[in-house]
């Protein structure tokens, strides 16, 4: 008897190839499975949205905000509760993908940076991540030999730095091209990472 996770995907299956979306589906999903094994070489920047967040007013902050001035959590969107499980299942994602994670950047907002703990257990929180340039910099810097260098923030920048719009809990994979700039390899959905 087949599993409902396999009945399911026949299901999708039949459906994207009677609408004429089978093709761009499995090549997507070829995409993600060639860059998961290449991630679990080391050598990538891994751009990571936070996972889902409460709604509430934008906050006030930029680059020029000091690092206390982060710590007051009640006065942002933080992580929901779902957000939160979300978070570990990444990192156990990342795991199971035997992707090594060297160093971790956050943004310092408290959905950033809880979400780079519970995933990864650590973070260096960095309020120059509101900046664009600061990103594209870290997003062209080779990682530590046999590891991957984590960036977890908001959309904004990679959405201004590469054109890509990324939903909670979503990553953009880039690689540092050797001449300080780098390549958009492509994406992993929360399909990919909150299993």
């Amino acid at each position: 008897m087949p599993s409902r996770k396999t009945f399911r995907l026949g299901a999708l299956l039949a459906l994207l190839a009677g609408a004429g979306l089978l093709a761009p589906f499995l090549v997507n999903e070829a995409r993600e499975t060639w860059i998961e094994h290449a991630m679990a070489k080391g050598g990538y920047v891994i751009y990571l949205r936070h996972a889902d967040r409460l709604s509430g007013p934008r906050e006030p902050f930029s680059a020029a905000t000091p690092l206390a001035g982060f710590s007051d959590c009640t006065r942002q969107r933080n992580l929901s509760a779902a957000g939160r499980g979300q978070a570990v299942r990444i990192g156990r994602a990342f795991l199971s993908l035997s992707v090594p994670v060297g160093a971790v950047y956050a943004l310092p907002l408290c959905r950033t940076r809880e979400t780079a703990e519970l995933a990864f257990g650590h973070a260096t929180l960095d309020a120059g991540l509101y900046d664009p340039a600061v990103v594209g910099r870290l997003l062209a810097q080779r990682p530590a030999e046999g590891t991957n260098t984590v960036v977890v923030d908001t959309e904004d920048q990679v959405r201004r730095i590469a054109g890509v719009t990324l939903a909670p809990g979503e990553a953009a994979i880039f690689k540092p091209d050797g001449k300080g700039g780098f390549l958009y390899r492509g994406m992993l959905d929360r399909d990919d990472l909150i299993r």
